[in-house]
């Protein structure tokens, strides 16, 4: 189904930023402070693409769609999902909250950089997880040709409202430069 093939080409591009959030973290522990703008620049993507853009298709479009679907059947599975995109925005906040502390060199907010960077891998690695192997699974059998091509063309519909063209493009560009800094090139 071509919009389970959009989410999970989105999860991709997400499971990179992570990839880069842990190396961060290790830095990090190994004494080699990644620049504050790094950090800037990921809570811009946390917030725009990976929940604004991305999960807004999750948690409205298909998984409204599901729950209808299965008459009520799978309202805790997808409660759960939606409490870990809660969990995942607390984890932005506390790491935006954070960066001027860091910047600073400040070892106790550092501290809680380090704590809500982990969280917000750990919780997004198991969450994609979960959405790949279960749910997009389930959408793919439960949703018919017909549901699928509407619930496309409600992704396209959201795409062209980012404003841009080039949305997921331009984002995957900023991973990559995110990845740059992290390895001084």
């Amino acid at each position: 189904m071509k919009a389970v093939d959009i989410l999970l080409k989105e999860h991709s591009l997400i499971s990179l930023m992570l990839n880069n959030l842990e190396k961060a973290s290790k830095q990090i522990t190994n004494g080699i402070f990644p620049p504050k703008k790094f950090f800037e620049n990921f809570v811009i993507f946390a917030r725009t693409f990976a929940d604004k853009y991305h999960h807004y298709k999750e948690e409205y479009l298909m998984f409204g769609l599901l729950a209808q679907k299965k008459e009520g059947d799978i309202d805790l599975e997808i409660g759960v999902l939606k409490f870990q995109h809660d969990l995942c925005r607390e984890c932005i906040n506390k790491i935006e909250n954070s960066i001027e502390g860091y910047g600073k060199k400040n070892e106790i907010v550092t501290t809680i950089l380090l704590s809500n960077l982990s969280s917000y891998a750990t919780m997004l690695k198991w969450h994609i997880h979960l959405e790949n192997n279960i749910f997009f699974k389930m959408a793919e059998k439960e949703i018919s040709d017909e549901e699928g091509d509407i619930l496309y063309n409600q992704f396209i519909e959201e795409d062209n409202l980012q404003g841009e063209n080039n949305f997921f493009e331009k984002n995957r560009n900023l991973v990559r430069e995110l990845g740059i800094m992290l390895n001084g090139k």
